[in-house]
């Protein structure tokens, strides 16, 4: 076989862009750019100081917009929502300034949150064809110290009565001591969107019980979200449980040949995966069989991941069986062989400057090979393959930026038959280099530190970056983001899960198996014949927008308004009919914690009707309707032990207390020490200081009084502005400039410093070796230095690790 493949070798030189040489390939070319417009989308990423937090926690971002889909100066503000898991429910907004594609800033997450699941989510201000543009999101831990009045339990007590045919749910509820709560008023649903298959009300019983019964037989992976709110007094809480699926099986095992598709009488690779019922990627041995028979052994790496060789035949069926015992009765089969066809491989799907291919065929044909990104086709040349003669083909990949690219085979009436997606230019990916004075530190002390930014050949390289130092415990792998892999990787892989050991781009044997696995597709670009009138986005902006009326009429004459931004005093006039618009503008804030007054220009208020379209509303109404698949941060290892669910065995669910409250507002019930604003002041005469969020010491400021801002000066406090507006006033909520992060005096030995995340910067500017300097805390143990940013060619991550010692 391998003689066979070397019979024919073929070196191409394509080193400049293609022009389209006859009207197919110009037919190709416009389909390809109308698919690639058809999925355009802003590039959003936010780098968030950590991703594990603990309620009234202190949280900083810097957000960079990556790719646009219009003038950058189009894109003014960023929304940011912080949505519970456990229900999608909204339980934070705010907005800040984006400015030449990059927005800062920081907020105080509620007091009142319980520990779980939650995910941010950004947006632009940009909507495309009505839709919120831009989406980016970070899943984060809550750890939180708040007691929480209610508990659920929700547990399977019985899959199926083999006489009735109910699967059973036993729902528990409990106080906070772990007391029964009776009579609790309980509502559930059984379905998921359109597909309800059951309701109900009731109230739990004298041990806090209720019984959910549900036919076990109509459950499928479409109907089995169990959706449960239960209400006691003024307290009311919710929960989502998964259902389980008796016809689910225990382990998904897909597979994906390269190129495609198997094709008789031709050696391919084939990649697969293998996953648990919970999503978790499965370590494990398996069996290939050909018509029974065993032809291989084969297996997955601890990402659950794999690739094995086979020459199908057409007429012989090949299927693959797991090796523990129980699972020995399943049979996973392989996609059927085509009669005819030509299989691609990649000797290596992560390239430099060359891309290596092999090309063979069954039957005589002629094929066209182009190299594109959906938007420019960059390589082409035309072949002759002779049936069962293997064709080594090369691509200079000169005219080809870095990054992810598809090779596309085409066949002779230009319809494709294989795909490939690769990495073109690795080596160019740039680097940067943390330098530090010394590995350990102890508390209070200066930490030196250097930055560099390097290309492929040393040379230094000009970037901006955002810098974190947190404790290493604050940042969770199952939870992480970074900027290179989300840049490179996620935008154009499907199902794409963090590499378990860091950085998914720096490991080649990795990336090499993500790109046959997770870039895998057939081609569906050619199925949707886009024109380019239907792929005309239609642009609009998410901005405050409203109408006044007079006596229910509309207006005759246009009004004047007034914006009120602390110091930033703006006027705007409606339409002759009454309509208007806020500018972005109008709403930037320069003083924290202070709202936006709107106020119309007229005496006779009581005359006239003002309404106000609220933007968040609307990004909440699409951000809680986002499919959204928890991280799994677990690997399973399949043994001959796996452990089987029973109905009698229970799943324990978290605590979870949400109290109805505004969405854009922060619950500082809690702290009787803070206002309605949530401002307090601290032992040591400091507003709003971040070291003593919880401490009962605090009292509440008052207004006229002067009061220490942690950093050496003083803050003249103006009060909290929380009263009911008058009939001619609404309170907006403005856009949000980014603060200073707090510095904390490190010689003042009676201020403790206890923050998780010791250093932030929201954007640093890299030229050569860059000295950055801070102090550690009070904090011991593991931190991490994370470090992220863009340069004119491409994006940078680093990090490192350092210790901190007590003195």
């Amino acid at each position: 076989m391998l003689s066979r493949l070397l019979i024919s070798f073929l070196f191409i030189l394509l080193a400049i862009p293609v022009r389209a040489q006859n009207q197919k390939l110009d037919s190709v070319a416009n389909n390809l750019n109308n698919y690639g417009l058809s999925k355009a989308q802003s590039g959003l990423f936010v780098h968030f100081d950590k991703n594990v937090y603990t309620n009234n926690d202190q949280v900083w971002f810097t957000a960079y917009l990556l790719k646009t889909v219009t003038d950058i100066k189009q894109y003014h503000t960023l929304y940011l929502s912080l949505i519970n898991n456990k229900d999608s429910s909204v339980v934070l907004q705010d907005k800040f300034l984006m400015d030449k594609g990059f927005s800062f800033g920081s907020l105080t997450l509620p007091d009142s949150l319980p520990s779980g699941s939650y995910r941010f989510v950004t947006n632009t201000n940009l909507k495309i064809n009505g839709q919120p543009d831009g989406g980016f999101v970070q899943p984060i831990t809550i750890k939180s110290t708040t007691v929480t009045a209610l508990t659920e339990q929700i547990s399977i007590f019985k899959l199926k009565d083999q006489i009735t045919g109910k699967g059973t749910v036993l729902l528990k509820v409990l106080s906070s001591d772990n007391r029964f709560v009776e009579n609790a008023e309980i509502k559930y649903k059984i379905g998921r969107n359109k597909q309800v298959l059951q309701t109900g009300t009731a109230r739990s019983s004298v041990i806090g019980e209720l019984m959910i019964d549900y036919p076990a037989d109509k459950i499928t992976t479409e109907n089995n979200l169990l959706f449960v709110s239960i209400k006691k007094g003024r307290d009311t809480i919710y929960r989502k449980f998964d259902l389980p699926v008796l016809t689910s099986p225990k382990y998904q095992v897909k597979f994906y040949p390269e190129g495609g598709y198997l094709v008789n009488g031709l050696l391919a690779k084939v990649g697969f995966e293998i996953k648990d019922d919970e999503g978790a990627a499965v370590k494990a041995k398996a069996v290939l069989f050909e018509n029974g028979e065993i032809l291989d052994t084969i297996g997955t790496n601890s990402m659950g991941m794999g690739t094995f060789m086979i020459q199908p035949a057409s007429a012989k069926r090949y299927t693959v069986k797991l090796l523990p015992a129980e699972q020995q009765h399943i049979s996973y089969n392989l996609p059927a062989a085509l009669s005819s066809g030509i299989v691609l491989a990649a000797a290596s799907s992560v390239a430099d400057s060359t891309l290596k291919t092999r090309i063979e065929a069954n039957i005589n044909t002629k094929v066209h090979l182009l190299v594109h990104n959906f938007s420019a086709i960059f390589l082409q040349t035309a072949l002759s393959l002779t049936a069962n003669n293997a064709q080594q083909v090369r691509f200079k990949l000169d005219s080809v930026p870095a990054g992810l690219h598809t090779l596309t085979v085409l066949d002779s009436n230009y319809k494709p038959i294989a795909e490939r997606i690769f990495f073109a230019h690795y080596d160019h990916i740039n680097q940067v280099e943390i330098g530090l004075d010394k590995a350990e530190y102890l508390t209070r002390d200066s930490v030196a530190m250097k930055l560099k930014i390097t290309d492929n050949h040393k040379a230094e390289v000009t970037g901006m970056v955002s810098i974190s130092c947190v404790q290493a415990n604050r940042i969770l792998l199952a939870n992480e983001t970074n900027i290179m892999d989300y840049f490179y990787l996620k935008d154009d892989l499907n199902g794409f899960s963090n590499n378990s050991f860091g950085l998914s781009l720096t490991d080649r044997d990795y990336l090499n198996d993500l790109l046959l696995i997770k870039g895998w597709r057939r081609y569906k670009w050619p199925d949707a014949q886009l024109s380019e009138e239907a792929n005309n986005k239609v642009l609009s902006s998410i901005d405050y927008s409203g109408v006044i009326t007079k006596k229910k009429k509309p207006l005759n004459i246009p009004m004047g308004l007034t914006t009120i931004a602390g110091s930033n005093l703006n006027f705007i006039n409606t339409d002759s009919v009454g309509h208007f618009n806020i500018p972005f503008s109008s709403l930037i804030i320069h003083e924290t914690k202070l709202p936006v007054w709107l106020s119309m220009s007229t005496t006779k208020y009581d005359q006239y009707e003002l309404k106000i379209n609220n933007p968040q509303e609307e990004i909440k109404s699409y951000v809680i309707q986002q499919d959204f698949v928890a991280p799994v941060n677990k690997m399973a290892v399949m043994s001959e032990n796996s452990l089987n669910i029973t109905a009698n065995s229970g799943i324990r669910l978290k605590e979870v207390l949400i109290r109805k409250t505004k969405d854009d507002r922060t619950d500082f019930a809690k702290n009787a020490y803070a206002n309605s604003c949530g401002d307090y002041v601290c032992r040591y005469n400091i507003l709003n200081c971040p070291n003593h969020g919880g401490d009962t010491n605090n009292r509440s400021p008052i207004t006229g009084h002067s009061y220490a801002d942690g950093r050496g000066g003083t803050i003249f406090y103006q009060g909290c502005t929380t009263q009911a507006p008058k009939p001619n006033f609404a309170v907006l909520k403005g856009i949000n400039l980014p603060k200073e992060f707090y510095v904390s005096d490190v010689k003042n030995k009676n201020e403790p410093i206890n923050f998780a995340t010791v250093y932030w910067n929201y954007q640093a500017l890299v030229e050569g070796d860059t000295p950055i300097k801070f102090n550690t805390g009070d904090l011991t143990g593991k931190f991490k230095v994370i470090v992220q940013g863009v340069t004119d060619t491409g994006v940078i991550y680093g990090e490192k690790e350092i210790t901190v010692k007590a003195q």
